[in-house]
């Protein structure tokens, strides 16, 4: 009979979010763990949950499963993978980034081992490769014996949750190290798993790694020596290829199954929660938005008709039988709180098809007046929650609005969502050519000939290199070529949105890691907007706007001449406004100012006209 091959599933998987280490995404990971037959992927990356999102996308995709897990840095230096089991290990684990985040450095991140201790219930912890714990142990670099080290893990995540990791990737020493490793394990009964540790899916991206490596110690493969990876070994592979490499350690092998058997959570059980509103004594949500939704009707509409009436109670029941009345109260609290303090505010986009949006005073369109259909805005088989922008005045009110909204929901309450920077076109040339150590003049050159911000004209890259100073010829244009191709689109590092903030009512910090932002007294989450979306956590738009501050300014100085403007009631068919746009006198005026579309507003004027001319004619036809 056929020997039968040993499971294997990779525990400590690397991807770009582990920010100038990995140089695939997790989606690549993940597809690469689906053509090798895998059911599940451990995804570990460094100091963070950062890629954990699109790897669960993209493996509920696939039909895998994404097993969350972190590489955490201690105060020693050293690594540390966790893999989450439960959802106890999950919120742990998000908390204890967000402490180690918070209290360092931006960009930094220090675990001590008091938080260990605190929050290592529900996970598992592994020893790591030549950046872990025990391999520093083992090398007599001050980090402890090596039997003591993993005996204090042991006392932290419990004897039957640790476990000794062994790697082979035709490195020098590296069997002195398994073996002992292996004798260091069964000395202290503790199981050894075999791991490859990948940085990248496939062998053709160990270029890219190196040169994600040389950008990490600021140098160029010229100088970089020992710094790079020896060959192209760290990358995903098959149950059959570390079958092969380990078919003297069989239970290596085995005991990676055992780990997966362990795990209970996934990111669809996160369990994210938006705030629920403090009614008043005597009202529930449902209750509550209904009083101040009729009450505030009765201002803003002409007339309470029954249209108007009918409107609002299909709304209202369509609110109430989705589960969002809490996130329109929790909105109309800051629009009010936007107000008392004298802000201007406004919502935007589909939330002015809303009825209720404007009885609660969020937006200044009437939404009946003016036929607009609700359905646009929210509606039975719309997936996700409903999206309301703020807008607000740019500057320093806009900022006390987010400080606001960061207070109530202290401490860990509220965060903005992330910005991931990629990799584009002037940023690829920028740091792979310094790789390549290209002279600084080509990189400019380069970089001045894209046509607006980060896209190129239509040239092809080759041309696009060559008009920049990089011959046909040049002994490293290959080499760019492919660096260039495969670095566009990962993740270079995190920035902040422009105004999306999230909300929790138990704490974010146990939904997803939160750190601080560039931007004193910002914090943000380890997540993008889209990501966000995807596991159903909400935000809420606060945007600012220059044009919003003048407006303020303007409503400001005619309240002071006696002449107080509501800009609910502002008349929609003044004709000295249509005579000034029918001649383009438009400069300043949001959203009509650009030449384009000064440009565009005589003509459409022209063409109202024609077609007045065609339409009298026609009714003056006999016929």
């Amino acid at each position: 009979m056929p020997k039968l091959q040993s499971p294997f599933y990779e525990l400590h998987a690397r991807s770009a979010f582990s920010f100038l280490r990995g140089a695939s995404s997790p989606e690549e990971m993940i597809v690469r763990a689906a053509e090798l037959g895998m059911s599940h992927l451990v995804l570990t990356d460094r100091d963070g949950l950062y890629g954990s999102a699109r790897a669960h996308q993209k493996a509920k995709e696939l039909g895998l499963k994404a097993v969350v897990g972190a590489e955490l840095t201690l105060e020693c230096g050293c690594v540390l993978p966790v893999i989450v089991r439960t959802r106890e290990g999950y919120q742990n684990l998000s908390r204890m980034l967000t402490r180690s985040k918070l209290s360092a450095l931006k960009g930094q991140s220090r675990v001590s081992w008091e938080n260990l201790a605190t929050y290592g219930q529900g996970l598992t912890a592994l020893t790591g490769d030549k950046e872990g714990l025990l391999h520093h142990a083992l090398n007599n670099q001050g980090k402890g014996e090596p039997a003591d080290v993993v005996r204090r893990l042991c006392e932290i995540f419990g004897p039957h949750h640790v476990y000794l990791e062994i790697h082979r990737r035709r490195l020098r020493d590296e069997e002195k190290q398994l073996k002992q490793i292996v004798d260091l394990a069964s000395h202290l009964k503790l199981p050894v798993i075999a791991s490859n540790a990948p940085l990248f899916a496939t062998p053709d991206k160990r270029g890219l790694h190196d040169a994600f490596t040389c950008l990490r110690h600021h140098t160029h493969l010229d100088a970089a020596g020992r710094h790079l990876a020896p060959n192209a070994e760290a990358y995903l592979k098959s149950a059959a290829q570390m079958a092969g490499l380990f078919a003297d350690f069989p239970q290596a092998l085995t005991e990676t199954e055992r780990v997966i058997q362990s795990v209970e959570f996934g990111l669809e059980n996160l369990g994210y929660e938006f705030p629920r509103y403090d009614t008043p004594p005597g009202h529930d949500q449902e209750s509550f938005l209904r009083e101040l939704t009729f009450a505030g009707a009765q201002n803003r509409f002409p007339k309470l008709t029954i249209e108007v009436k009918r409107q609002l109670e299909h709304e209202l029941s369509l609110i109430k039988k989705l589960g969002f009345s809490g996130y329109f109260l929790v909105v109309w609290d800051i629009v009010r709180w936007c107000r008392s303090q004298g802000i201007l505010v406004q919502g935007r986009g589909s939330a002015a098809n809303s009825a209720v949006c404007f009885s609660l005073g969020i937006t200044n369109v009437d939404p009946i007046a003016g036929k607009l259909l609700f359905e646009r805005f929210l509606s039975e088989g719309r997936e996700g929650w409903p999206d309301i922008d703020l807008d607000l005045p740019s500057g320093e009110k806009r900022e006390q609005v987010i400080q606001e909204v960061y207070r109530r929901f202290a401490p860990y309450g509220a965060a903005m969502t992330a910005n991931v920077i990629t990799y584009r076109g002037k940023s690829a040339m920028r740091e792979m050519g310094k790789v390549l150590d290209l002279p600084s003049d080509v990189i400019t050159r380069f970089s001045s000939l894209f046509a607006n911000g980060d896209f190129p004209h239509t040239l092809k890259l080759e041309d696009h290199l060559k008009r920049a100073g990089v011959s046909d010829q040049h002994p490293r244009l290959k080499a760019f070529l492919t660096l260039y191709q495969q670095v566009l689109g990962l993740p270079r590092h995190l920035g902040q949105h422009s105004g999306g903030m999230v909300l929790c009512t138990s704490g974010l910090d146990s939904i997803v890691p939160l750190e601080p932002a560039s931007m004193p007294g910002r914090v943000v989450v380890q997540w993008d907007k889209d990501d966000c979306e995807d596991l159903g956590i909400i935000k809420v738009d606060l945007l600012g706007l220059g044009m919003m501050a003048a407006i303020e300014e303007t409503l400001a100085t005619s309240q002071s001449r006696g002449r107080p403007v509501d800009l609910a009631n502002i008349p929609k068919d003044d004709p000295q406004t249509f005579e000034m746009m029918q001649r383009a006198d438009t400069v300043g005026v949001f959203q009509i100012e650009s030449r384009a579309q000064m440009a565009t507003l005589p003509r459409m004027n022209r063409a109202r006209q024609r077609r007045a001319r065609r339409d009298q004619g026609q009714r003056h036809c006999p016929v």
